[in-house]
Formats: C-alpha cells, structure tokens, sequence
C-alpha cells in the first residue's frame, strides 16, 4: 500500500524530472510521458504550469520596467467593415500575425493569422466576405505603455493570448508580443524558457 506522503514524493520526483527534460532536452512531450510513466495530457497540463510560474520567476527580474522597453510602435490597424482578406494583405505586407480592428475610430478586437487559417480551413468560408467585426476576438486585452513587463507578462498567461496591444489616453501606440518577452528571456541567457513560454501560450487553455 502506497501512503500519501509516498505518493507526493514520487509526484514531486516526476515533475522535477518533467520539468528538466522539457527545457533541457530534445524529447517530445509524449516522449517525456513514456520515460515518466504518466499520461501525455497530464504531463502537458505539468509542463504549461511549470513553464508559467519559471517565466514570471524570471520576468521579475525586469517587472518594474515599463512595457513601452519592448513594445513594437508599428501595429497594424484596419476598420471592423474591412474582410478576413484585407486582413491577411495587410498581414503579410506588414509582416505581421496580427491586426487590431478598430470601430468608429477606437480599438475593440482583434484578428491574427490562427483566426484566418481557422476560419478558412475549419469553416471552409471565403475571406474575401468575412467582415473583420464579425470574426474578431473581443473584448480587446490592453494595457498602457507604463504598465510594468511583469504584469503584462502576467496578463498573457492568465488570459492565454500571445499579444497585448499598448493604448496612450485612448490611441494605439504600440503592441507587445510573446515573442518580445521571449526574446528577453533569452537575452538573460533563459533561451530554452523563451521557447516553452511561447509553445505554452500556443496551445489551447486546459478547462
């Protein structure tokens, strides 16, 4: 018979093992489950938990910095009439994998790639007569360029998005992507983190 504190212990040990393996090796999430003998999804529901309290870990370093730091200032913008086809045009002249849709002149949704890519080969409708109102996700999550990394950091991981846009008294100034946290991260020698933070945020939300 197994006694609770036995059965914590060994928990603990494959997590700790999980949590190694993830960051420092090469191996699949499902590999990782067969080595420590537990099902794949559990093992992804560990891995996400892990992966978000290890980035908040190391995003305090710089919380107190305000997120205007590592804002990106071009953002792409089009009108919620425009279509789900303007939207991709847009996309790819900007370089971009996102675009906010703004009505009446203010922000209040957003569009990125995943949307159009789902709505085209899942629901298999034309673009070209997708209104951007329509499919945008709403309501839209901002934060002001003084908002500190840590809890804009914060907010993606609770909400589960990947792009926050940043409004000054109203105006879109900027927007900040997982990818730019990411690569501070890496740039505080956390590479391996940067990239199980952005698989993290890539995948849907356990319920």
């Amino acid at each position: 018979m197994i006694m609770p504190f036995e059965h914590s212990t060994r928990m603990r040990e494959k997590i700790n093992v999980i949590d190694s393996l993830y960051l420092y090796s090469d191996l699949s999430p499902e590999q990782i489950a067969t080595r420590v003998g537990m099902e794949s999804g559990e093992v992804m529901r560990i891995i996400d938990g892990l992966v978000r309290k290890d980035a908040i870990k190391a995003i305090i370093e710089k919380e107190d910095a305000p997120v205007r730091e590592i804002m990106r200032g071009c953002v792409a913008i089009l009108d919620a009439s425009k279509t789900a086809l303007d939207a991709a045009n847009l996309m790819i002249e900007k370089g971009t994998g996102c675009v906010v849709v703004t009505s009446q002149g203010k922000p209040f949704g957003m569009v990125t790639e995943k949307d159009l890519l789902c709505e085209s080969a899942v629901f298999d409708r034309k673009l070209g007569r997708l209104k951007l109102g329509v499919i945008a996700s709403r309501p839209l999550v901002h934060t002001s360029p003084l908002e500190t990394i840590g809890t804009v950091a914060d907010m993606m991981l609770k909400h589960g998005i990947r792009r926050v846009p940043v409004m000054d008294e109203g105006l879109l100034v900027g927007l900040v992507d997982a990818r730019d946290i990411a690569m501070m991260l890496s740039s505080a020698s956390r590479p391996a983190l940067g990239r199980a933070l952005l698989d993290a945020l890539s995948r849907p939300r356990s319920r």
